[in-house]
């Protein structure tokens, strides 16, 4: 008996060992040195960016079928015109890579505190993975239970990610910018470190957004030389980044698993294709 919850343990483990894996892997990326994340970049935003286009082509291809199966016959040519074809792969491949691009450059940046809401929320996310398929495995046909879940679970997550990381950020200390012009705050505050390779440009990028954030909502409400529509601009900054975040990573994780479970069935599929 005291076998059985070792056991289920170990098929969860199993289960979701593509989630600890993807973490581990972005944890190690944010750690890298300066010159071993410059020479990994492209491979790493390769990678990054196929999975966020695993899971996006998947959720558009799944709206795109229920669509085509509620209008049009199947025996239509425009169903199979309609189905999606490099239109559409070109979009999402475009897609991926923006949103890989900024999540790689971010978690380089980020508080070590914010890995506690990344943590989290990627087991959030196994856990309503979970609980959700058992629900929808008496309703909806087995086949489209995995990609239907996923499909579900990506905004209210998303959502979720992105408030916890709204206000983390306005939780966590802020350097002091008022009184300061702009220019001068980016001088004292981007960091060179990074030198002048491709990642170290991104960087200082990401930190300059940051950094015009940060003065935006200290000088506009403390200054009268600058417009008080500054500090919305300020907010606007913050609500976009941190959602594009939230975004890219849960993306990323929901699109691990659709690879995952694509590569699973790939040998049966391969196996039914000639019979």
């Amino acid at each position: 008996m005291s076998e059985r919850p070792f056991a289920a343990w170990r098929r969860t483990l199993s289960r979701q060992g593509h989630v600890v894996l993807t973490v581990a892997g972005l944890l190690a990326w944010s750690r890298l040195g300066a010159g071993a994340a410059s020479v990994l970049l492209l491979p790493a935003w390769a990678l990054a960016g196929q999975l966020i286009f695993a899971g996006s082509v998947e959720a558009a291809r799944l709206r795109r079928r229920a669509w085509l199966g509620q209008y049009l016959l199947a025996s239509s040519p425009w169903h199979r015109r309609l189905r999606g074809g490099l239109l559409m792969v070109l979009r999402h491949q475009l897609l991926g890579l923006l949103l890989a691009l900024l999540l790689l450059v971010q978690l380089r940046l980020l508080p070590t505190l914010t890995w506690t809401v990344l943590v989290l929320a990627a087991l959030t996310l196994a856990w309503l993975q979970a609980l959700l398929r058992r629900r929808l495995a008496r309703h909806v046909v087995t086949a489209h239970v995995p990609a239907l879940t996923r499909r579900l679970l990506v905004w209210p997550v998303g959502g979720l990610v992105a408030l916890l990381l709204v206000l983390l950020a306005l939780w966590l200390p802020q350097p002091y910018l008022i009184g300061l012009a702009w220019e001068e705050a980016l001088v004292r505050h981007v960091s060179t470190a990074a030198g002048s390779t491709l990642l170290g440009v991104f960087e200082r990028l990401a930190q300059a957004v940051e950094l015009t954030r940060y003065w935006a909502m200290q000088n506009a409400v403390t200054r009268t030389g600058v417009a008080e529509g500054l500090a919305l601009v300020g907010w606007l900054v913050l609500l976009l980044i941190q959602s594009a975040f939230a975004w890219a990573f849960v993306r990323l994780l929901v699109g691990a698993e659709a690879l995952r479970d694509r590569l699973t069935r790939w040998p049966e599929s391969g196996r039914e294709g000639p019979a």
